[in-house]
């Protein structure tokens, strides 16, 4: 067997060598998200944010392929605001400050990161992870706990709920994959399907930038020469203040992170992006109530988000598939200005329509 080749991440290329003030500057600082913990994995360490009221209702964030969870920042600490315990996990392709089990600051192994294929089986087992990991009994408790989720998240939510439904209690969907009609602009590039083709490691890389939209030069790579003392990882604000740049924390990951690509390569080869009409079936019918009538889903109401203006997961084909899945009366949809990216711009209005969904109160952000 030929060895595996680890490619360091920025928690060992990075943040050993810049101070404090610098972390603090990054387009993701390792401390900008409250209740960090590392949890320990088969496939390595993974980082999760846990805060809010102990005895509050359990939300569980899911983020996509290419953005990470800070994309869900501002309505999570709405929600703890508004008395809820919520909980994000750094999963695919995204940006924390250690090592992650996808797309993080963690260490990647080259070809198949990890050793293993980034598709649902992984993702969705994360998702039990993650929440098994908590001190306060997210799952056998009896209350179970709400997803909200966002594009590739959404398939791997469905998984989990399909696999463990009498712990998921509501489902809130953003732009969910899973029943893409098309992939998007660049996703059926051989160099992505077939890397072994690929004429270099460079190859592999520039389509990469080019699907993601991230500048060609990569960011100076910090001086090694001494490391210096930052702010301990583990130490963090007790809630959000932060503004996040989504486009800053693509670039950032793309030049910070040399196993990003890999690993997005590796998912967008593996994940569930499209053809996954069984995970939505499966889910739909427990809602619908043509099954599993002990779960909470069973006879429910899904809510799904929408950008208008969103190539990648088009709302009016999307809702249509649904629809063919799931009684109208069972599905609450909703659009919002912009494109793919449109959960953080419009993050008060999903809060707002999140809440009146579960019978709160809104809150301000």
């Amino acid at each position: 067997m030929a060895p595996i080749t680890i490619i360091e991440s920025p928690r060992a290329t990075l943040i050993p060598f810049i101070t404090a003030e610098e972390a603090a500057a990054l387009a993701y600082p390792p401390n900008a998200i409250p209740g960090a913990r590392d949890v320990e994995t088969l496939h390595g360490t993974m980082r999760v944010y846990e805060w809010g009221p102990d005895d509050g209702e359990k939300v569980l964030f899911v983020h996509g392929d290419a953005t990470p969870c800070p994309v869900f920042s501002k309505i999570a600490q709405a929600l703890v605001d508004a008395g809820y315990r919520v909980m994000l996990f750094v999963e695919v392709n995204t940006l924390a400050h250690l090592p992650l089990i996808n797309r993080s600051l963690g260490s990647r192994i080259q070809r198949t990161p990890l050793g293993c294929k980034h598709d649902v089986r992984l993702f969705a087992s994360q998702i039990l992870l993650a929440v098994k990991s908590s001190p306060l009994g997210w799952i056998g408790s009896g209350n179970g706990f709400s997803i909200v989720a966002f594009s590739l998240g959404g398939p791997i939510s469905l998984a989990f709920a399909a696999a463990l439904p009498w712990d998921v209690r509501s489902l809130v969907l953003l732009g969910p994959a899973g029943l893409l009609r098309k992939l998007p602009e660049g996703y059926e590039d051989e160099l992505l399907h077939n890397p072994e083709s690929a004429p270099s490691p460079d190859a592999i890389r520039e389509k990469v930038r080019q699907i993601l939209g991230v500048n060609p030069s990569p960011a100076a790579p910090p001086t090694k020469s001494e490391q210096k003392q930052v702010v301990p990882s583990e130490t963090g604000p007790t809630r959000v203040d932060k503004t996040f740049d989504m486009g800053a924390l693509l670039q950032w990951q793309f030049d910070y992170h040399h196993g990003h690509v890999r690993s997005f390569q590796d998912t967008v080869r593996y994940g569930p992006l499209r053809g996954r009409e069984y995970l939505w079936g499966a889910v739909c019918d427990i809602i619908a109530g043509r099954t599993r009538p002990e779960c909470r889903l069973h006879k429910s109401k899904l809510l799904v988000f929408f950008g208008q203006d969103d190539d990648v997961v088009v709302g009016r084909e999307t809702a249509e598939d649904i629809l063919k899945l799931l009684p109208a009366a069972n599905l609450q949809v909703e659009y919002l200005p912009g494109g793919h990216g449109f959960p953080y711009p419009n993050s008060e209005t999903i809060t707002q329509t999140i809440l009146s969904f579960w019978g709160s109160e809104p809150s301000r952000i």
